[in-house]
């Protein structure tokens, strides 16, 4: 059937509208050229008629393109693709699917891309890369090799790249593809550069090295063989050579982005003035980049240059990426130049994410820090209504406030309401029974760890306060030893149960041992209230001195600390000298 009248002159203006389409001042279509392999001379117009049919479809696709409407362009083009074989159109369907990121669109239009044009070096790239990204990697040698058979530019090393989340077994079956890759191509660096990341990702780290500095030796331009050279130097220990290395093939090619990018993250480690000196020179040539304008800022704030880091900081917000992490950081910044007003500021203009509840927690001690507790909780509150998927960690938060506080009953009502909402949360107990300790309510107390315990018997942190809880009443001591002496044996070196235990022994009547025990806990972790135990142990084997030595440490550090304050009063009497409980020479 012939084509109708109009066709020929029809088919001219799409071809024309396909063509100007390069050209157009539509900043997706200029992002749409750029993502492409590489710029191409038009294809040539198939001299095969397009009909009528299909004549209609592409002109509706290449106004969708026109209008944005991308994903409908791209229904209408793989689908002419494959009704067509036109190698323009499929050319045209790929990169599309490719800037779309339709990845499954993308590996069908330039695998028949490849069945069209199988001398066509570029249509075989394309498919290998679509086939790595769809952890295909066999496949994507294969057409890599004839990528490489063309004559053309390849990218094995990509695809070597791309196997190494997949199971053992098909990462062998890659390795062993380029070893016979490198049978038939001995000469070719790119594939010994394969081999090595193959030889990296099964930590063969000297056996990689050697690999890498073949294919090297093969092509010195290949810059990514380069960084992969240094990546594997300093995952080998040996920083200087790869420094050395990186510097040295920099100065060779000074305008190469990714070496100069390589080389200033290994300068992080080594020279911060340095490492700024680099990111700047990249900054030149995309002044906008969120990525580098946050490097800058921080290594600014390392180096305490706080105005250029907040210059940074600014200019990365202006982006509108990565906004939370630079107003988390302006509010450090400023809390460290002690602008309380201007941290709080910052730390609001954090909207819900990863940064979003510790910057709640800092606006709140710093309303306290400036004695507005009544603004902290209503913060809290308000926060906690707006975003009750975060309700827990918010009440958890007022609860802690509170208690710092000292406000233990709205606390203990507070963590009563949240268990309402989330019963037997394992922070929530146990975060009451400390309250509950504060206001004498020893019963409850008992039963919310108990609650703990009964959920995780080897809640360690559970079974140590319930028996330091128990170890302070005579009636209940074995009891007590059962419940550190569990927990202990899960947390063997830790000093506040280590303390618990000596603690019990004591109460016990076992001086000796608890002597023993309070000695290792204050060696591991010179708090007060374990010098307060270990002191009153010395005590009452009649070491007085000692015990009297450790409580003066302990007061040089804390000289109101409550419960050593009252060890030394009910030990030494009333004159004793809370300050300075020493004898008098």
């Amino acid at each position: 059937m012939k084509s109708p009248p109009y066709a020929a002159t029809a088919l001219a203006v799409l071809l024309s509208l396909l063509l100007s389409a390069c050209i157009t001042t539509s900043q997706q279509e200029e992002s749409l050229t750029a993502d492409s392999i590489e710029e191409k001379e038009p294809a040539t117009v198939s001299s095969i008629p397009f009909s009528a049919e299909s004549f209609h479809d592409l002109l509706v696709a290449e106004f969708a393109v026109r209008r944005d409407q991308f994903d409908v362009a791209l229904g209408y083009y793989v689908n002419q693709a494959h009704q067509t074989r036109d190698p323009g159109v499929i050319n045209r369907a790929t990169r599309l699917a490719q800037y779309l990121k339709a990845d499954k669109a993308a590996l069908d239009v330039a695998q028949l891309w490849a069945e069209v044009e199988p001398n066509n070096p570029e249509a075989h790239y394309t498919t290998a890369t679509m086939l790595a990204k769809n952890k295909q990697p066999l496949k994507a040698l294969e057409h890599m090799e004839k990528v490489l058979i063309a004559g053309a530019n390849t990218n094995f090393t990509a695809i070597a790249a791309s196997s190494h989340n997949m199971p053992a077994l098909s990462q062998q079956l890659v390795a062993s593809a380029i070893d016979d890759l490198i049978s038939r191509h001995p000469n070719y660096g790119q594939l010994h550069v394969s081999q090595a990341i193959m030889l990296q990702s099964q930590n063969k780290l000297e056996q990689a090295l050697t690999a890498t500095r073949k294919g090297i030796k093969f092509d010195n331009t290949d810059i990514q063989a380069v960084i992969i050279e240094t990546r594997l130097l300093q995952q080998m220990g040996k920083d200087d050579q790869a420094f050395t290395r990186l510097e040295a093939i920099q100065q060779q090619f000074p305008n190469n982005r990714r070496l100069r990018l390589q080389y200033a993250r290994l300068l992080l480690k080594k020279d911060l003035p340095k490492a700024r000196t680099q990111f700047e020179h990249l900054l030149v040539s995309t002044p906008n980049d969120p990525d580098l304008l946050m490097s800058l800022a921080l290594i600014n704030t390392e180096i305490k240059d706080y105005d250029l880091a907040k210059h940074y900081f600014n200019r990365a917000l202006t982006t509108g990426t990565r906004s939370n992490e630079a107003h988390y950081y302006l509010a450090q910044i400023a809390e460290r130049e002690n602008k309380l007003s201007e941290a709080i500021s910052h730390y609001e203009a954090i909207v819900k994410g990863d940064d979003y509840v510790a910057a709640t927690n800092r606006i709140t001690e710093l309303y306290v820090q400036q004695g507005q507790t009544h603004d902290a909780l209503k913060l809290l509150q308000q926060r906690r209504g707006l975003n009750p998927d975060l309700s827990l960690r918010f009440y958890i938060l007022e609860a802690e406030l509170l208690f710092n506080d000292h406000n233990y009953e709205q606390s203990h009502q507070t963590l009563s309401e949240a268990l309402g909402l989330h019963p037997n949360q394992t922070n929530l107990l146990y975060m009451r029974s400390l309250v509950s300790e504060k206001r004498n309510d020893l019963v409850l107390m008992e039963q919310d760890l108990n609650s703990i315990i009964q959920q995780d018997a080897n809640n360690a942190t559970a079974l140590n306060a319930l028996g330091y809880v128990l170890a302070n009443r005579a009636e209940r001591l074995e009891e007590a030893f059962q419940l550190i002496t569990r927990a202990l044996a899960i947390k063997p070196d830790d000093p506040a149960i280590l303390d618990s235990l000596g603690w019990v022994e004591y109460r016990r009547g076992h001086l000796d041992r608890a002597n023993i025990l309070l000695e290792k806990a204050y060696r591991l972790f010179p708090d007060s209230e374990v010098a307060a135990h270990l002191g009153e142990v010395l005590w009452r084997r009649d070491l007085p001195e000692k015990a009297q030595q450790v409580w003066q440490q302990a007061l040089d550090k804390t000289p109101h600390h409550p419960v050593l304050q009252e060890t030394i009063k009910r030990l030494m009497g009333n004159t004793a000298d809370t300050q300075n409980p020493s004898p008098t020479p």
